[in-house]
C-alpha cells in the first residue's frame, strides 16, 4: 500500500533522501515524490521545468505503516503520516492506479515518478477537442484551462476528497476551421 507523508513545501526531496539515509529501506519498500513537467512562458517561448505534483507530500510504499511511522521518528525532519482520526490514511487502489496512469504505464515502480505534459488538439475557438496521455480519460473533469500558459486544471478524487491539480499540456495542433 501507498501512504502519504507530509512535510514542508519545497523540502519533499530532502525528506526522501533523509528517510533513505536514516532508515536504509527498513520498514518500507520505497519512498518517492511524484513530479510533473510544466512550462514557463518566457519571451514568446516556453521553458520546461519540473515541480512536485502534490506539494508537501511524499509517498511511501509499505506493508507495515505502524512500524514505518515509528521508524519515521528517527528522521530529523518535520513529517507525519496523513490520516483521519488517528487512522493511517492510505492511497486507495483506485487512486494508486490513477497516479500510475498519470505517470505512464509501468511507472511508479522504481522508475522516475514524473507526470509528463499531455498532447492536446485545440479547436479554432480555443476548446480542447482531443487529448493524449493520461488527460484523454479526464477531458470531462477539466475545470480551468490556460492554453497560453500550457496548463489545465482537473478535479480528481484523491485522499478522500476532490482535489484540483494543474496538469501541463502540449498543443500539437489546431483543428481545421
Amino acid at each position: 500500500m501507498w501512504y502519504v507523508v507530509q512535510t514542508e513545501t519545497g523540502r519533499e526531496q530532502e525528506l526522501v533522501d533523509a528517510i533513505d539515509r536514516v532508515l536504509c529501506g527498513s520498514g518500507y519498500k520505497r519512498c518517492f515524490v511524484i513530479r510533473q513537467e510544466c512550462v514557463w512562458r518566457i519571451r514568446g517561448g516556453y521553458k520546461t521545468y519540473i515541480k512536485p505534483l502534490f506539494p508537501s507530500y511524499v509517498f511511501a510504499e509499505t506493508d507495515a505503516p505502524e512500524a514505518f511511522f515509528l521508524s519515521l521518528k528517527q528522521v530529523n525532519r518535520l513529517s507525519r503520516l496523513l490520516g483521519n482520526d488517528g487512522v493511517f490514511g492510505t492511497v486507495t487502489e483506485e487512486e494508486q492506479a490513477l497516479l500510475c496512469r498519470m505517470m505512464g504505464e509501468g511507472r511508479g515502480d522504481g522508475q522516475e515518478c514524473l507526470v509528463r505534459r499531455s498532447p492536446v488538439r485545440v479547436s479554432a475557438d480555443g476548446e480542447i477537442t482531443e487529448a493524449g496521455g493520461f488527460l484523454k480519460d479526464y477531458l470531462d473533469q477539466i475545470v480551468k484551462k490556460r492554453l497560453r500558459k500550457r496548463s489545465v486544471t482537473i478535479e480528481i478524487p484523491f485522499l478522500g476528497e476532490l482535489r484540483r491539480i494543474q496538469a501541463g499540456i502540449r498543443v500539437v495542433g489546431k483543428d481545421p476551421d
